[in-house]
């Protein structure tokens, strides 16, 4: 996703509006809402290392609850980007197994998501 630019002196794929500048970006997860990613990342994505996909906030959210409810662990709102891919990719895999690294955790989270988004079952 994006295009080259050069944004806090690195060259890397960002996202631009129809002047090249810098796109206003928005995303649940305060942490993620960035036009750029490293040059690392985009290097990587260009020989084919890694792919890149993305989850709306309603697959994020949806995802934090159903994680909270039936794992009983709480995970950031970074995190559970990552969890609503892995829901998504299982839906399409015949067997194998997903594995995922969590990183931080959801308890800070807890006011903003439930003021947003309220309880759900």
């Amino acid at each position: 996703y994006g295009e080259e630019g050069i944004m806090h002196g690195f060259n890397s794929l960002m996202l631009k509006d129809e002047n090249g500048d810098p796109a206003p970006v928005y995303s649940v997860a305060s942490g993620l809402d960035y036009p750029s990613s490293g040059p690392e990342h985009a290097f990587l994505h260009d020989i084919g290392r890694v792919q890149y996909d993305t989850v709306n906030d309603e697959e994020t959210i949806d995802a934090f609850f159903t994680l909270s409810r039936m794992e009983g662990i709480i995970p950031a709102i970074e995190s559970s980007h990552a969890i609503a891919y892995g829901m998504k990719l299982a839906r399409t895999m015949h067997r194998g197994a997903i594995l995922m690294n969590l990183s931080g955790r959801g308890d800070k989270d807890m006011d903003y998501i439930l003021e947003k988004f309220g309880v759900r079952e």
